[in-house]
């Protein structure tokens, strides 16, 4: 037929560049390609061990903080430089047990274990009685000058407690002097002292307890006495 012209192919007009005779690119099967997450992997790994560290590290401070209070009080057969008088702990047993009583005192009664020996190096000997427990060294001086004062006869004795400022380890250290007046005169009979120390889980005290068969009076000064406790202390308490 004259003047007739067949529909233009599917695929548009010449000069066409898509087909369906709009002009427009064909649909997108599967749209725009998803965006990639970012993977958390390395901040949950790094919260993770950050934990794992903390945790570590409150374990290595406790376990420390143990072994610097973690002590134990022993009776060997030397201590100080000085021999165990075996046979004058069982003479001198007033003595003790009149030292565990203020031990007990001091405490609080917190005591677990008590131990007690007697060392000396000839007539020049020393009462020693050591507690293991629950303590606390900041309420030492106080609590030994009451107990040290129940104790003794006021109308007898007359005490002065003093801290010290060399335990001969951790924890505190003070010391009782004691004096006896006799009742015949004013110059003191006996003059002596009673030392201490005292960390969060020991407490040792350290009597002169010198051969009562001597003629002579022995003075002892809490320096003196003091720096018996300390040497004692080197090898009573681990």
């Amino acid at each position: 037929m004259s003047g007739w012209n067949p529909p233009p192919a599917p695929g548009g007009p010449p000069g066409q560049p898509y087909g369906y005779g709009y002009g427009a690119p064909p649909p997108m099967a599967y749209g725009p390609p998803p965006m990639r997450r970012k993977s958390n992997a390395g901040c949950v790994l790094g919260i993770v061990f950050a934990g794992v560290a903390a945790v570590v590290l409150i374990a290595v401070v406790a376990i420390v903080a143990v072994s610097m209070n973690d002590h134990t009080i022993d009776t060997p057969a030397v201590a100080g430089g000085r021999s165990r008088d075996y046979s004058a702990e069982v003479r001198m047993s007033s003595t003790i047990s009149s030292q565990r009583r203020i031990i007990q005192q001091v405490t609080g009664y917190k005591v677990d274990t008590v131990k007690s020996a007697v060392y000396g190096i000839g007539s020049d000997r020393y009462v020693f009685v050591g507690a293991e427990g629950d303590f606390d060294p900041d309420t030492l001086v106080g609590s030994f000058r009451q107990a040290v004062n129940r104790e003794m006869d006021s109308s007898r004795f007359s005490t002065l407690t003093l801290p010290i400022s060399d335990a001969g380890g951790d924890g505190e250290a003070a010391c009782v002097s004691i004096r006896h007046v006799s009742s015949t005169t004013t110059i003191p009979s006996v003059s002596t002292a009673m030392c201490g120390w005292m960390t969060g889980d020991t407490f040792g005290l350290v009597y002169p307890a010198p051969d009562s068969s001597l003629s002579s009076t022995r003075v002892y000064s809490s320096l003196s006495v003091a720096a018996v406790m300390r040497d004692l202390r080197d090898d009573v308490e681990d």
